[in-house]
């Protein structure tokens, strides 16, 4: 199954036709607070089944968080499973959003730094045009430490075609891990294994891709 945005986002946020495959099971939605309730509803049923309801109340934090971070990065669309046995259902969701440069400027200095702070990489070394990286959400300062909810989220960039890398769009991958041995690591792994493969389905429906960063000496090594 395929997803595509439609012609409202790209005169709205200015990105492109493009598509990717999805698994079984996934959809695409528009992001409503409807729809991020429903993922608190379907995250706290996992968390039932496995016999931790304590992890609700932090998990509806973090999900506030999200939706904060959803308000300024322009989120369009959310990509997740739906009818799907309880037992099948992955605790991951996909979002894509907009991001534009500051005004004059482009998004070199900001991905460059990610090369050299966050751990980016290009997803595929033969096509420069998407960059990844991982992170772990950051815990409020009081939140406690020993027990409750945490993430491991996936971002990749990928600059509009036409913009002079003054636009970009970027997807990102939260994948929800409550604390204890509820989702062993190497289910998580998987998991970023599967968000990997999607997206490097991706494609422009009708433009090239353009490299994350300018050619030249400046893009050869963007660790340096």
């Amino acid at each position: 199954m395929g997803a595509m945005n439609d012609l409202g986002v790209e005169l709205r946020f200015g990105i492109p036709a493009f598509r990717f495959v999805l698994p079984p099971g996934w959809v695409q939605h528009v992001p409503t607070n409807a729809a991020q309730e429903e993922d608190v509803k379907r995250a706290s049923a996992i968390f039932r089944q496995a016999n931790r309801p304590d992890l609700d109340a932090e998990f509806r934090g973090l999900m506030a968080q999200t939706s904060q971070a959803m308000a300024r990065t322009k989120v369009f669309a959310i990509y997740r499973q739906e009818q799907v046995e309880m037992d099948e259902l992955l605790p991951m969701s996909i979002t894509a959003s907009a991001l534009n440069a500051a005004d004059g400027e482009n998004l070199d200095g900001w991905v460059s730094e990610a090369f050299r702070t966050k751990g980016a990489q290009f997803l595929d070394e033969d096509a420069p045009h998407i960059v990844r990286w991982r992170s772990e959400p950051q815990r409020p300062a009081n939140a406690r430490r020993i027990e409750g909810v945490s993430g491991r989220t996936l971002t990749y960039v990928i600059p509009a075609p036409g913009t002079q890398r003054r636009k970009a769009l970027v997807f990102t991958t939260t994948i929800v891990i409550p604390d204890g041995d509820v989702v062993p690591a190497e289910v998580v792994d998987s998991l970023e294994l599967l968000s990997d493969a999607m997206i490097s389905t991706f494609t422009w429906e009708s433009e090239l891709e353009e490299p994350v960063l300018p050619a030249g000496p400046a893009g050869d090594d963007p660790a340096e």
